[in-house]
């Protein structure tokens, strides 16, 4: 079975991979296990990142500057080597997959090439990865309404697009949220039940930095894109949230 990982950048896709990496679902190649993710180890398979970041155009781009182009197609290379990359893996496992935030972005492209696959979907409150990316020292601070806003513009963005294939998909599919797959057993035994194979618990509480706290710029910002946009993410969250629940024990094989 082939599995996609969905999710913004900074919310758990990695985590995800990891598990599935350890329980024997290939999710990439050279992967260097005692290397933390501080140090690098990112879990992505890396031909398939970097031809989403070709598709995006995105070499040269921080991730909070990635949008969807206007027009979302291949070109006879692009489509030879995701073609290359889909039957090399299946010659070489029985179960694989990949992560990469920008599939959020490029997703239809893989449905239509990928045989029959699985969608696992992480997600995380906004305000819990904003420290990652606001400026760390006080004489940048200047910048932080301008990152904020682009920040909560590509959060917006990459889980809109989620609920969208999420509302058409004929794929099986499990919804996760990173906090509860941190700390609880139940979203754990949630992926475990999914993939149908038992996890070796890679999970390290230390490690869950930037638990939600308040950001007045956040909300500003937040404000300002429903009144200029007419983002809403309190609702983006309400309903990833709802297929989160509505989907629990359902689609996923006994």
């Amino acid at each position: 079975m082939i599995y996609v990982v969905l999710g913004m950048h900074k919310s758990g896709t990695t985590l995800v991979s990891q598990l599935l990496h350890h329980a024997g679902i290939n999710m990439g190649e050279n992967l260097e296990h005692g290397v933390s993710y501080d140090q690098g180890n990112q879990y992505e398979r890396e031909s398939t990142w970097r031809l989403n970041e070709d598709i995006l155009q995105a070499h040269t781009r921080q991730s909070i500057d990635i949008h969807l182009p206007g027009t979302l197609q291949l070109n006879p290379d692009q489509r030879q080597c995701m073609n290359e990359i889909i039957t090399t893996c299946n010659q070489r496992y029985a179960d694989w997959g990949f992560k990469d935030p920008r599939t959020c972005l490029v997703y239809p492209l893989w449905a239509q090439a990928l045989p029959e696959h699985k969608l696992i979907v992480v997600y995380r409150d906004p305000a819990e990865p904003w420290p990652r990316y606001r400026p760390r020292h006080t004489r940048n601070r200047y910048r932080e309404p301008y990152l904020a806003w682009k920040y909560l513009q590509s959060w917006y963005e990459h889980n809109r697009h989620i609920l969208d294939y999420l509302r058409t998909t004929e794929r099986d599919y499990l919804v996760l949220e990173y906090q509860a797959l941190v700390g609880t057993q139940a979203e754990f035994d949630r992926l475990q039940q999914f993939v149908g194979r038992e996890l070796a618990d890679k999970r390290r509480p230390g490690l869950y930095r930037n638990r939600s706290r308040n950001y007045p710029i956040l909300t500003l910002m937040e404000k300002l894109l429903y009144r200029l946009k007419g983002y809403e993410l309190p609702t983006v969250i309400q309903q990833l949230e709802a297929y989160r629940h509505e989907h629990f024990g359902q689609r996923i094989p006994a």
